[in-house]
């Protein structure tokens, strides 16, 4: 299609055009996605795919017109371009999860073989009446799809451990550690360094949290130097704040769009400082190790 022609073919379905930022560029279309279908069912591809062709021809989901100015059109087809590991589909991985789908992740590896219960009701994302006893990975897959029609949800309902990690890195850009195991979270960042995939780590108790991005070296065994010991039941019995939960969960969120935002841009990403966010003050503290 000519430039023409596709601004004749969306233009039943144009919610919002911005000026081009450009001395006699085009303008910039906001489509509904009904039209971006039609566009994918003509040229036989996917939505996913059709939004990632459109984007550098100055055609935007309106679903994604709040991210315009905050992402570029390369990191925006970045983002839908993206494969990423999320281990844990609980507290943290829950809000992690639906922040990724409706800032653009393409593709999310969701790894949980817990189910939903009661206790889960405080801070869970999709911890609901109706889903309870259900699986939280599967839960999570049919959520993200609701919110996020571009998005692929890949299930994975087995325990993890440090046999399966390899398998579970192949192929992916990113690993994002939701876990409640200190020894499964030191093995994850461990093989996702090894794999080349960098590793974003988050951790919840009571009212705090820690999250960090690691691209060069590992630094959970730093973070926890003594904590290589099994979870045992005094443990997960510890009080959980839904907000610490939810407002580390956005930290995780922010690595991940920041580190995929920079490849694309063609810019170096490297470690992120290490966050620690405090509900109980609140207060939020950054440390460089």
């Amino acid at each position: 299609m000519t430039q023409q022609e596709l601004r004749s073919f969306f233009a039943p379905y144009v919610r919002t055009a911005y000026p081009s930022r450009e001395r006699g560029g085009p303008d910039t279309l906001f489509v509904e996605e009904r039209g971006l279908e039609a566009w994918a069912g003509r040229q036989g591809t996917t939505l996913r795919d059709a939004m990632i062709a459109l984007l550098p021809l100055h055609v935007w989901p309106e679903r994604f017109r709040r991210n315009y100015g905050l992402f570029s059109i390369k990191a925006m087809r970045r983002m839908l371009k993206s494969r990423i590991l999320l281990v844990g589909c609980g507290g943290l991985g829950g809000h992690t999860a639906a922040l990724l789908a409706r800032m653009g992740v393409g593709t999310l590896r969701l790894c949980d073989y817990d189910v939903f219960d009661e206790s889960n009701l405080n801070r869970q994302y999709f911890a609901l009446h109706s889903t309870l006893g259900r699986g939280k990975a599967r839960v999570a897959a049919d959520g993200l799809r609701d919110m996020a029609s571009h998005i692929s949800c890949e299930v994975v309902e087995t325990p993890v451990d440090a046999a399966s990690l390899p398998s579970l890195l192949r192929d992916v850009d990113m690993a994002v550690d939701c876990l409640d195991s200190i020894p499964l979270k030191m093995a994850l960042e461990a093989e996702a360094l090894k794999a080349g995939a960098p590793f974003v780590h988050g951790s919840v108790l009571r009212e705090e949290g820690f999250a960090f991005l690691a691209v060069r070296r590992a630094r959970l065994p730093l973070l926890y130097a003594g904590g290589r010991r099994d979870e045992d039941e005094r443990t997960r019995r510890q009080p959980m704040s839904g907000a610490a939960a939810a407002g580390v969960a956005c930290l995780m969120a922010q690595l991940c769009a920041r580190h995929l935002a920079a490849l694309a841009d063609g810019r170096a990403s490297e470690d992120s400082p290490l966050y620690h966010i405090d509900y109980s003050v609140p207060e939020l503290e950054s440390f460089l190790d």
